[in-house]
């Protein structure tokens, strides 16, 4: 299927994104600039929500969850029934 290796090169990128923006942030951190640090944890949490919707997308236009692997299938998991309350802002 044309469309399930798109969204799969979607969901690929997307997760390399947030790997940058995580990085960026804790770089921000550790230079104590923390509106900086902000800015890349609210874009890390855009994109986490975007990488649920294209895995579901992923599991939907393959007729389940064989196409993602084991630590995709866990995070999806995780995403969709987190409990994560966002902490007030100091």
């Amino acid at each position: 299927m044309h469309t399930l290796s798109h969204l799969q090169e979607a969901l690929h990128q997307k997760e390399q994104a947030l790997l940058q923006y995580v990085r960026y942030m804790r770089e921000a951190q550790d230079s104590q600039n923390e509106e900086i640090a902000a800015l890349y944890a609210d874009l890390a949490k855009a994109e986490e929500k975007h990488i649920a919707v294209i895995r579901d997308q992923v599991a939907q236009n393959s007729g389940g969850m064989e196409a993602l692997n084991k630590y995709q299938q866990v995070n999806q998991y995780s995403s969709q029934h987190s409990t994560y309350q966002n902490s007030p802002e100091q």
